[in-house]
């Protein structure tokens, strides 16, 4: 922003986004609750505004603290649970948090008793970090977590695309219980959206145009996973209670979704792929 001149005064302001938004807050110790959800929510990014932008930015990183800022959270978590490119398999992760905290975190090996990265992947809608359950041998990451600055309240959105890939986008504040609240109220459901944008651009970034994991529909994937297992056609039939004829041709479309010539081939790059798991 430009900064701004007092005539009759030598000295020279800049105010800074962050001072506005202290200004913006302390209203809400002189107004009331309704006027000061409304003063909140008429502060930040119209949701149109912030799409149109999020569109522009060129990586994952960008569009993250894109976000955080229109929406005056301190910091922004994408984690893709998994991905494969050619030989390599691994978590894709893009987070605004301190490169102190990331360093911490990953040295302690705090990914193994993280609440939110645990309920993350095994939800399926959108939890205030409030609801979870706290583990006795959670505290310690929690209190180092907090002597890293990091906010004592959180929203996650757990995202399943078609391709079967689990990721998680969680917005991290310090700010006052109250403040998250009307908050998490006000835009939630904008979060929500974001975060399907982030993911789809999180999956470009990682393989262009040429996404390698197929659209695979239930019935397909369940025919890999019993592939995989050993079964052939005609126990999984049995199985799932289809005749021979369709179980074929589920794992003939399976099959060829995954360009393989075989179905044991098929159901290998499908384990690869974390299409199916066993």
């Amino acid at each position: 922003m430009k900064a701004i001149r007092l005539q009759h005064n030598p000295l020279k302001f800049r105010i800074t986004a962050e001072l506005v938004w202290l200004i913006i807050r302390s209203l809400r110790w002189i107004v009331s609750p309704q006027c000061w959800k409304l003063i909140l929510i008429g502060s930040l990014a119209d949701f149109s505004d912030v799409k149109e932008r999020l569109a522009k930015t060129g990586s994952v990183t960008e569009a993250l603290h894109l976000i955080q800022s229109a929406y005056r959270v301190d910091f922004i978590t994408y984690h893709l649970a998994s991905t494969v490119v050619g030989d390599f398999d691994a978590p894709f992760v893009r987070t605004t948090y301190p490169d102190a905290w990331v360093s911490t975190y990953l040295l302690k090996g705090y990914v193994t008793i993280d609440p939110v990265a645990r309920e993350g992947f095994l939800r399926q809608l959108p939890f205030d970090w409030r609801e979870l359950e706290v583990a006795p041998e959670m505290l310690m990451f929690l209190e180092d977590a907090i002597r890293h600055g990091i906010g004592r309240f959180g929203f996650s959105i757990p995202i399943s695309d078609k391709a079967g890939r689990r990721a998680i986008l969680s917005l991290n504040s310090n700010a006052s219980a109250e403040d998250w609240e009307d908050l998490v109220d006000a835009h939630r459901s904008e979060w929500v959206d974001l975060a399907d944008l982030v993911h789809q651009m999180a999956v470009f970034e990682l393989h262009g145009a040429s996404d390698p994991i197929p659209v695979l529909s239930p019935r397909e994937r369940e025919c890999l996973y019993w592939s995989a297992l050993g079964k052939d056609y005609k126990d999984i039939a049995l199985i799932l209670g289809l005749s021979h004829h369709t179980t074929r041709s589920y794992i003939k479309s399976a099959r060829t979704k995954l360009g393989c010539a075989t179905i044991s081939a098929a159901a290998t790059l499908a384990l690869k792929l974390r299409v199916i798991t066993i």
